[in-house]
């Protein structure tokens, strides 16, 4: 990708009125007057994009708002596109007013037309027309919430449902922090600190070698139930890998993870989830809420009662 350089792409003068016409399209100028939307057109300078041209890179200062006028533009975040905008939207307005770096890369993907506007003539023209202010913090609400919906997607796993690996390491480090706070304060719970429960499915390979991957996927769906099943609603359930899950249990201690893991195997037993019968391996490590070890740490000691738990199952 190339940065888009306005004196090498070239500006492209146009009548002061056909910019202020313009601008009257995009939503969060609508309801501004005409010698709003001109003085505004006559503080902007129009800008084309080629495709792969980048408007806005992520950590660069925000000293401008690109207005897309014609085309498409890609919002990229940590190499994963979050967002799409099209005519009518705004390119690098949420640095304006927080003053803070760019928090994301948007990058053409289609020739596109664009009027810039400097900060200080955007944020003026906010600041005077409170209309304009209350359409623009309605276009980054939705763009909040879009972002919300594919980040909440991307912390999934596909196929049963439940938090995949990725987030599971947020969701540890969001609970040994909080579980180091109430420590150090003197809070009751920290009297249960945070438990981490790892199961794997015995002989998970014989089940996908004799019934199919079908089958075998319907026995992971069926896990993910179970575990999410057996825990509070407080606990947090996420696909390791394969055929391994791994439930976080806030404020449970040894003695709660013992009790769920005692239910996890009692639903087995007498429940017979899923299409075929099979048996499951379960183990604990309980976080020092004082000194929480590294996430990698809590899930091998987990995983190594595991597997002593399914060396007393075989």
């Amino acid at each position: 990708m190339v940065v888009a350089d306005a004196a090498a792409i070239g500006d492209i003068t146009a009548p002061l009125a056909l910019d202020a016409a313009l601008l009257a399209s995009v939503p969060i100028f609508q309801n501004l007057s005409p010698q709003e939307l001109e003085q505004l057109a006559g503080a902007s300078r129009r800008v084309v994009f080629q495709p792969g041209d980048v408007l806005v890179r992520k950590g660069e200062l925000g000293e401008g708002v690109y207005i897309i006028l014609e085309g498409r533009v890609e919002v990229l975040a940590n190499e994963a596109v979050v967002s799409w905008l099209i005519a009518g939207d705004t390119v690098g307005d949420m640095s304006l007013f927080d003053g803070r770096p760019r928090s994301a890369t948007c990058v053409a993907l289609a020739p596109t037309t664009c009027l810039r506007l400097d900060r200080d003539a955007f944020l003026s023209a906010a600041q005077r027309n409170w209309s304009m202010t209350l359409r623009l913090f309605s276009v980054l609400a939705g763009r909040i919430r879009q972002a919300d919906e594919l980040l909440a997607d991307h912390a999934r796993d596909p196929l049963t449902g439940v938090n995949n690996r990725r987030a599971l390491l947020d969701l540890y480090q969001r609970e040994a922090n909080r579980t180091q706070r109430a420590a150090r304060q003197g809070s009751d719970h920290a009297l249960n600190p945070l438990a981490v429960v790892f199961c794997d499915v015995d002989r998970f390979k014989s089940i996908n070698d004799t019934y199919g991957h079908h089958v075998g996927d319907q026995v992971l769906i069926a896990v993910a139930q179970l575990l999410t099943q057996a825990g509070r609603t407080t606990d947090f359930v996420a696909r390791y890998g394969g055929d391994e899950f791994v439930m976080l249990l806030p404020d449970a201690g040894q003695t709660g993870a013992d009790a769920v893991m005692r239910r996890i195997k009692d639903l087995v037993e007498t429940n017979r989830p899923g299409p075929v019968p099979f048996t499951i391996s379960l183990g604990a490590a309980v976080v020092d809420p004082l000194n929480p070890p590294p996430y990698e740490e809590v899930i091998a000691a987990a995983d190594a009662e595991m597997y002593r738990d399914k060396a007393r199952t075989r």
